[in-house]
């Protein structure tokens, strides 16, 4: 499956995957935006980066909308399904990382924490890496996009949930457990706090359908991301959406 390259269609995209980050709610999310950025065949290359060059300008403009509210947008590997598409919110996730619960693990995995912009390099690196060689793995299969099976799954570092904000207890069981042994799994698996993790599932729903509303209604990408300051208690509700 592909979807246009255009801002439209990144844009909905960004509402559809990135909602409780663009409320505020966690410091990053991450995506796969469907299409053919990547070929093998000398032929098909120079196509695949037209490719790459219109989506990007497409990352461009969203960022310029959300930046004034703390938001970034940056991709993280070109896989042979897609782009994987990370937004986030530097200063919150910053702190989020030098928290001992994270920075520990991360350190014992050759990160440094205590610099956003190096770790989040090593895990692009890690992820195309990963992608690179999950591509040479299901060059053959007769699916054009290998996200329905293990190798796609397979692409992703355990420490991925550090960078998309989950509770720390979650994904030290995660890592511990190798991904088994979970309680429930929603947006992520939880090992602990099993009800204080339905009550968050429930917030970004929630969250989930009042953007979808909004941007419906005609709400900006730049409405639609909020600042810190105005998170809180109504952060799951965009700026000018009527009660």
């Amino acid at each position: 499956m592909t979807w246009p390259i255009d801002v439209q269609a990144l844009e909905q995209a960004i509402v559809r995957n990135c909602s409780p980050t663009l409320a505020a709610l966690k410091p990053a999310s991450l995506f796969t935006f469907p299409g053919s950025f990547t070929a093998e065949a000398p032929e098909d290359q120079s196509e695949a980066s037209a490719h790459r060059q219109t989506f990007l300008e497409a990352v461009r403009y969203c960022q310029r909308q959300v930046s004034n509210a703390g938001v970034a947008i940056r991709i993280l590997a070109w896989k042979r399904c897609g782009a994987l598409v990370y937004v986030y919110r530097p200063r919150e996730l910053a702190a989020y990382l030098v928290d001992r619960r994270a920075a520990h693990p991360l350190e014992n995995e050759g990160y440094r924490p205590g610099d956003l912009d190096a770790c989040l390099d090593e895990l692009s690196r890690r992820l195309q890496n990963r992608s690179s060689a999950g591509t040479k793995q299901a060059r053959d299969e007769s699916k054009p996009c290998p996200c329905s099976n293990r190798v796609c799954q397979s692409e992703f570092p355990h420490e991925i949930g550090f960078f998309l904000g989950y509770p720390y207890e979650d994904v030290i069981g995660f890592i511990e457990n190798r991904g088994q042994n979970y309680l429930e799994v929603g947006p992520w698996k939880v090992y602990t706090n099993q009800n204080q993790a339905r009550r968050t599932f429930a917030r970004y729903r929630r969250c989930a359908r009042i953007y979808a509303r909004a941007y419906r209604s005609g709400q900006s990408l730049r409405c639609l991301a909020v600042s810190p300051a105005a998170s809180g208690r109504n952060a799951t509700r965009p700026q000018h959406v009527q009660r």
